[in-house]
Parts: structure tokens; C-alpha cells; sequence
């Protein structure tokens, strides 16, 4: 269930296997075990993968079929995007920050329809 759910988020979200293994920090191999349920992830990977598709971790583990959060993300998304973006200057930054909670705003909008 838990591999079925992760492949079914990350294709309604048009996400590769590859871009979301660069986005957790694992390899595409990795992703891809779990997704065919011979391996699960660690705890960490557990939050990132529930905060970049903003979905609690009992929707991924399938003890609920509920998608929706209920207490507000951590800045979980803007740290793995700025590890991988070091180059940004604190002004770049700030403007990535605003697009990805504008985004937030718009993913929220639809899971509370």
C-alpha cells in the first residue's frame, strides 16, 4: 500500500522517480524500491516524502485515507531545496520561498475542497 501511494502522489503531481529521489536526497534505485514495496524508508525520508506532497504520514502508511494535515508543514521543503540550491542569495531565496507558499496556499485550497 505504502509503495502504491507514493507512485500514485508522485503521478498526480507529475514528479519523475528521478526528480523526487533528487528532491529526498536517496537514489532513484532507492525510490524505487519503495515503491515496489521491497524496502521502506527511514523516518526522515518518511517527513520529506509527507511534506513535499503535503500528506500526513498516515495517509503514506496507509492508516488513513484521509490526504489532509492536520497541524501546518515545517520548513522541511525549503531545506532540502536549499541544500541543493547554495548558490541563491538570501534575496533569491526569499523569492523561492514566496512561490513555494503560493503554492502551499493552492495545494491546501484543493485537499480542503
Amino acid at each position: 500500500m505504502f509503495g502504491d501511494r507514493i507512485k500514485k502522489l508522485r503521478e498526480e503531481n507529475n514528479v519523475s522517480q528521478l526528480e523526487l529521489s533528487e528532491v529526498l536526497g536517496i537514489s532513484q534505485q532507492a525510490l524505487s524500491k519503495w515503491e515496489n514495496g521491497k524496502t521502506q524508508p527511514d523516518n526522515d525520508s518518511l517527513i520529506k516524502l509527507a511534506n513535499f506532497f503535503r500528506v500526513s504520514i498516515d495517509y503514506l502508511l496507509g492508516i488513513s485515507e484521509s490526504k489532509k494535515v492536520d497541524k501546518p508543514y515545517d520548513n522541511e521543503l525549503e531545506k532540502v531545496l536549499f541544500s541543493k540550491a547554495k548558490d541563491l542569495t538570501d534575496e533569491e531565496k526569499k523569492a523561492v520561498i514566496g512561490v513555494i507558499n503560493a503554492i502551499k496556499k493552492d495545494i491546501d485550497k484543493e485537499l480542503n475542497k
